[in-house]
């Protein structure tokens, strides 16, 4: 009982300063009438501590907020006069206060939990009034590229739009998504694809979960001693010193436990990092990688909302065989070869990823067996590598998609259905 009291204790404190005050309830999003509704206090600014930190009075409390839905580069010195940091985390913070000064301190806080928080810091949606209109700061400093979109599956109204301004400032190079915006920096402009395997095996193990990245110029290596790939949250991978890139090469990251080699590298945790798409909260996450100097090189953020068109979109057919010595089968139907690197089946909670190896021409199929062992692939055959079947007799779905969730195409079989295949 004594080691739960500290735990009672902070949660009474933060419900009771949640609820203490005078709150209205209201759409959580303006302009969005048949959203979720939040509960609404109104406060001022006492200071800005960081990017997406700041202290509000709000009645006759002291409010620690952590801004819902993004995440500004971290600060290393907080005081206002002479802040400093990461790249980019001055910008943020310098930005975030003048919104607030602009408002004369005046802010809306908003959230769907009055007991969300993160670290005992309140988490809401924060809004100033300028012009005479409440304006999210979150949507300013997403749109402004000054923060990473953070999806949170408490406070989800905000997800949606969020996102969609994550991707939109990405496309537009701007702030953080510049590539060199802290100045030249190690191979500046060195072409690199990054993308996650977000998805294992449902089992809670971080074992089916990676990041893999590919060396896009065939004759230069690109040295990845001290560089970092990290999710949205800030949850990171150092490189190892002395880690290279080959030319045209590919290096993986396991989220999980093995033994390095020049292919595999291996975080070493217990837990998945990235989180799984959750379209009922419009939920996801990122991968981003960044160079020393704190400049974002490469990433990938889902689940995709703005620039989610395929080139081999309708070029692609499955079939599947769900009983006996189980399979899925992809034919190309397109007129030129496909490539299937980056691309991924999905059934259930599992997870194939196709390497690099796997090329399709013009009418050719290939078919990758769920209890085969990858050990024995050919160029045609595959094995998913399960110990036991997956594909349900009575009746189920397997989906060909990207990493970042759009789906090519889809099968269904039985009590199976391919409904809402495109919005997944």
């Amino acid at each position: 009982m004594r080691r739960l009291l500290p735990l009672l204790v902070l949660f009474c404190l933060l419900v009771c300063a949640s609820t203490a005050v005078a709150r209205t309830t209201g759409p959580c999003v303006d302009g969005e009438t048949n959203g979720p509704r939040c509960s609404i206090w109104e406060g001022r600014v006492q200071w800005v501590d960081d990017g997406d930190t700041l202290h509000v009075k709000v009645g006759s409390r002291s409010w620690h907020v952590r801004v819902t839905g993004i995440n500004a580069q971290e600060l290393t010195d907080y005081n206002s006069r002479h802040r400093a940091g990461e790249c980019h985390a001055v910008e943020a913070a310098d930005r975030l206060d003048q919104l607030v000064k602009a408002a004369k301190g005046r802010v809306r806080l908003t959230a769907q939990d009055v007991r969300s928080n993160s670290h005992g810091r309140q988490r809401r949606s924060v809004a100033v009034k300028l012009g005479g209109r409440w304006r999210d700061v979150g949507r300013t400093l997403l749109a402004e590229g000054l923060a990473l979109w953070m999806p949170n599956r408490t406070e989800w109204a905000w997800n949606p739009r969020y996102s969609v301004l994550a991707e939109q400032a990405a496309a537009a190079h701007v702030g953080i998504w510049n590539t060199s915006a802290c100045g030249p920096g190690p191979d500046d402009g060195h072409p690199l694809k990054l993308w996650v395997n977000w998805q294992s095996d449902g089992t809670g193990s971080p074992d089916g979960e990676w990041a893999r990245l590919r060396n896009l110029d065939a004759v230069n290596p690109l040295p990845l001693g001290g560089w970092a790939l990290r999710d949205a949250m800030r949850r990171q991978y150092r490189f190892p010193s002395g880690t290279v890139l080959a030319p045209g090469g590919v290096l993986t990251v396991h989220v999980g436990e093995g033994i390095r080699d020049d292919a595999n590298l291996y975080w070493g945790l217990d837990k998945p990092v990235f989180d799984n798409v959750d379209r009922s909260r419009e939920s996801g996450d990122g991968a981003y990688l960044f160079d020393p100097q704190g400049d974002l090189r490469a990433w990938m953020v889902y689940p995709c909302r703005t620039t989610c068109g395929d080139p081999n979109l309708g070029m692609l057919e499955l079939g599947v065989s769900p009983r006996g010595n189980e399979f899925v089968s992809v034919r190309n139907t397109g007129p030129a070869p496909i490539g299937m690197e980056g691309y991924r089946l999905t059934s259930g909670a599992h997870t194939y990823a196709f390497e690099s190896d796997a090329v399709l021409q013009p009418g050719e199929s290939l078919r990758v067996y769920t209890t085969r062992d990858s050990d024995r692939d050919q160029p045609l055959i595959k094995g998913w590598s399960q110990i036991f079947g997956i594909l349900r007799d009575k009746g189920g779905d397997v989906r060909l998609s990207t990493f970042t969730d759009s789906v090519l195409a889809c099968v269904a079989w039985g009590d199976g259905t391919c409904a809402g295949a495109s919005n997944r």
